[in-house]
């Protein structure tokens, strides 16, 4: 008879740690997402100092930072989407789609062709030359970033 107490005890607190871990995945979820937010608007900002150096309103040197911040943060893009935290971005303006976690394997194929392009960004704004720049530039743009967002972020139309 001692012994379903016990287990009633016991089974009591497994539920409880269940349900206080799942609370605690939804407030990893709402951080996770910011995270991944903030990752995805400084390589925005990256991008835009390369394309300051090219509208002649930011120097070289703030250009090669962003290069080469963007280089390192793409290989950060997997950490900030775990499974189980899809969702909308904090400004509601995108969604991640489904695809990402369904077809991960091109989720980092697609990371990875937008590392080529970074690299090849990089590459190109250290040698100064505005035309090279602007090409590894839209091809980043097109076929890095815009390639991924396009299969895998959704745009919440209001």
């Amino acid at each position: 008879m001692r012994t379903l107490p016990k287990v009633g005890v016991l089974g009591g607190a497994l539920a409880v740690a269940a349900l206080l871990s799942t609370a605690a995945l939804a407030v990893d979820k709402d951080q996770v997402i910011k995270d991944r937010e903030a990752l995805m608007k400084h390589q925005g900002a990256d991008m835009g100092a390369i394309k300051g150096f090219l509208d002649g309103k930011a120097d070289e040197a703030k250009a090669t930072e962003g290069a080469t911040n963007l280089v390192s943060d793409i290989h950060k893009i997997p950490d900030v989407f775990p499974e189980g935290t899809g969702g909308v971005n904090p400004e509601g303006k995108y969604s991640t789609k489904p695809e990402i976690w369904s077809d991960w394997k091109a989720f980092l194929a697609a990371r990875d062709a937008a590392e080529e392009k970074a690299n090849a960004l990089a590459i190109a704004v250290k040698t100064g030359d505005k035309e090279k720049i602007q090409t590894a530039f839209a091809d980043m743009g097109k076929n890095g970033c815009g390639a991924c967002h396009a299969k895998f972020r959704e745009e919440i139309k209001k």
